[in-house]
Order: C-alpha cells, then structure tokens, then sequence
C-alpha cells in the first residue's frame, strides 16, 4: 500500500439501544449504503465500494502539444474495493476507452500489521507521487521525474508493513518488467525484464503530537536487465511534446535510485524527490565496445497551502464549509519547481545525437508551475495550473524559435 495514503479500515460497528435499554452493540446490518460512494455490507467484516472518477481538461500552450493521453489524464474510471472476513484488501480499476484499460487489479492479505502480502497488477513500490492517486494530486499532472522516470505499473507480488511500532515501512517485491510508465506504443522500444524493487520509509515522529509526526523520508529502488534495442525512456515536456527523443541503443542492467520527503503541517505541505535511472549500453558502439551508461534524472519541490484552513494531511477533499451548506468549500494555493535531464555518464569527450555515441548530447526541461485548486463540495475539484518551461536546447524541443513557454491547464474532477 502507498506510503503516502491512509490505510483503508473497516466500517465500525453502528452503536444502538436494545429494545430492553441495554446499550447493546450491534453489528451492521448486511445491505446497502451510500456515505461519499455506494457500498454493499455483509456483516461486519465484508463490505465492498464502488467507485468511479470522471475528468475533463482544456489545454492551451505556447508550444505544440502532443498526446494528452501520455501524462495523466484519467478521464472515465471505474472500479470496486473493498474488504473480505477483515483480512483481503482487494482493487478492481478499469479505464473506459483505453488501449491498456486494466489498472489496479490486485488483492492485499493484510492481517498481519507488520507482514503483508500483495499480489496482482499495481504501481511498483517506488516514488512517492508516482504513488499518489490521481484524485489526491496536489497538481493537474505528476512531476516529469514521477511521470517518465518511476516505473508504473507491472504484475508482482511484495511483501509490505510497518515495524518497530509503525515508525518503519518496507515494501519488497518482484515484478513481470519495470512498469508501464517505461513504455511507449512502440513495440521496437525495449525496456526492463524482470523487476526487483524496494521501498523503505521511516516516519520518526510518527504518534507524536508535535509539527513533525507527518513528517516521511523514504528511499527505493529498482534493478532490472534490458534487452538489446532502443531504449523506451525518453524526454517529454509537461504537454507530451518530446525534448529528447533518445534514440539510443541500450543493453544490461537498468537501476533506479530515489529519494523522497514529505511534511504537512497544519494547512501547509512541503514535498520533494529526486529520481535517477541508469541504464547500461554493453557492446553498443561501432566497435561493439562498451558505451557509457545512459543517465536519465530528474527532481521536484513543490509546497501547498490550504487558505480556508483544513489539515492537509486529512485531505482537502472535505472542506469545513462547502457550497452546499453556505461555505465557499476548499480553496489550496500551490507552487513547484522541477527539473529533468537525460545525458550519458561520460563527459569527456565531443557530445552526440548518434544512436551509438558514447557521450550523449545532453538536454534538461526546467518548469514552474502555479497552481489553485477549489473543493467546492465533496467530490467536486477543480485545478487550474500555469507551467512556464524551458529547454536548454531548444532546438530538439517542440519551439525551436524559443527556449521558454507558457501553458495553460484546466481540469474538472468528479469522484464517488
């Protein structure tokens, strides 16, 4: 389970006066419920939500945009979750009109707090944004280091849980490949086998009551092996628009390193990472020599403010006064800045685009975004982001006449 959302519980049971007065307990009742979505109970310990999410967006850029569908737009969802005898987690998600339609589909044996089992298809343990549903973003997209670098994603299984009186997290596990965020429609493009990936947090303060106990510092890894080809990693702008198409020729071990942290005091929220791929090029010059890997890299910091008061770390999804009931809902200011970089590791040398050179030509995609985001009722979001990049060559990125641009996103969210 994510490190960055709380764990799902039970429903408790309903308290009610026997017809005697007792103040006896009652299980609940077996039947169907609508709370913030339908769910069906079976006692105390079965229940089952259903769920679905609808999002619409209006894109505007200074630039040409590519496909919309390359960075996260989750527009008809559907799905159900739930609980079987209080020990399975389970998650069925399937995507409406997509080429890949199946998202999460895994179960969870959870009884044990500090061993877990997880099987299925779901997001390797890596990155804490990559980890981070859609409906809970803090922006209208993920981080470029979250959204090409993270791997996804893949069919596995881990083991996960918290120690040490849930002051330490782990999750371990493998996986079929490296995650579907490491793939294009291109079925010439290669990308990791088999994937071994850990993760593991620490929140040091956690069951304390000062500022810091939702203070998370986490670090994960991959590794997998490439096959001979092209690799499928590659640069693209906030927009899908590509700045580094590299069309460069891969083979060996892939690794992937991370850093994370996150703090949310009160109504403010402070988050960062740092995320490095590299990928080895075994025999790939002309000679049929060894190349220098291929270094891809990236990193974000990014803040909130929630300005009519709510905890964030409770989420801001239920504002103290929504529209309904004579409030203005939520209202969150947010800012981030990131950078991604794709390059080789060696520097010495005279730099090339060539699918088989061994110092790579680099380029970087630096953005700032400003973001507002209004709750107005539970359910109900709705972000407005303004990004400005900017390429560092220019001319391998969509606007060659301009090393900068504007763009402008719009997203209306609807869940149950």
């Amino acid at each position: 389970m994510p490190v960055d959302q709380p764990e799902a519980t039970a429903p408790q049971p309903i308290a009610q006066q026997n017809p005697k007065g007792q103040g006896a307990t009652l299980e609940r009742p077996w039947g169907f419920r609508w709370d913030d979505h339908p769910s069906l109970y079976f006692g105390k310990s079965t229940h089952i939500d259903f769920r679905a999410r609808i999002q619409t967006h209006v894109l505007d850029s200074d630039a040409p945009i590519g496909d919309p569908s390359g960075f996260d737009v989750a527009r008809r969802r559907v799905g159900v979750e739930g609980r079987i005898a209080g020990d399975v987690d389970f998650q069925i998600e399937r995507e409406i009109g997509d080429d890949d339609p199946w998202k999460d589909v895994y179960a969870d044996f959870r009884r044990f707090t500090s061993i877990r089992v997880q099987a299925g298809k779901f997001k390797l343990p890596f990155s804490l944004e990559e980890n981070t549903g859609a409906t809970n973003l803090d922006f209208v997209y993920r981080s470029r280091a979250a959204t090409l670098l993270a791997p996804g994603r893949d069919r596995g299984a881990m083991v996960h849980g918290r120690v040490v009186q849930g002051l330490i997290q782990y999750e371990l596990g493998v996986f079929d490949h490296d995650g579907d965020n490491a793939r294009t429609n291109n079925p010439d493009r290669v990308f990791g086998d088999r994937t071994f990936a850990g993760r593991f947090g620490v929140q040091p303060f956690r069951g304390t009551k000062t500022l810091l106990r939702d203070l998370h510092v986490a670090i994960a890894l991959t590794d997998s092996d490439v096959p001979e080809g092209i690799s499928a990693l590659r640069g693209r702008t906030v927009l899908d628009s590509s700045f580094f198409p590299a069309y460069l020729w891969v083979r060996g071990s892939r690794r992937r390193a991370g850093v994370e942290t996150r703090w949310r005091p009160g109504a403010f929220s402070v988050s960062s990472e740092y995320i490095r791929v590299s990928s080895e090029r075994l025999g790939e010059s002309v000679e049929n020599t060894d190349l220098s890997p291929l270094i891809a890299s990236g990193w974000y910091l990014s803040g909130t403010w929630l300005a009519t008061g709510e905890q964030k770390s409770a989420g801001a999804d239920k504002p103290r006064r929504p529209v309904l009931r004579g409030g203005f809902g939520a209202v969150e200011l947010a800012g981030r800045v990131e950078a991604l970089t794709f390059r080789s590791a060696a520097r010495n040398g005279v730099p090339s685009t060539s699918p088989r050179s061994d110092v790579v030509l680099r380029n970087d995609d630096r953005a700032t975004t400003v973001g507002l985001n209004w709750y107005p009722f539970r359910g109900i979001k709705i972000q407005g982001n303004l990004v400005r990049e900017s390429i560092s060559d220019p001319g391998r990125g969509p606007l060659p006449s301009k090393p900068a641009f504007w763009s402008r996103i719009l997203r209306f969210q609807f869940t149950i």
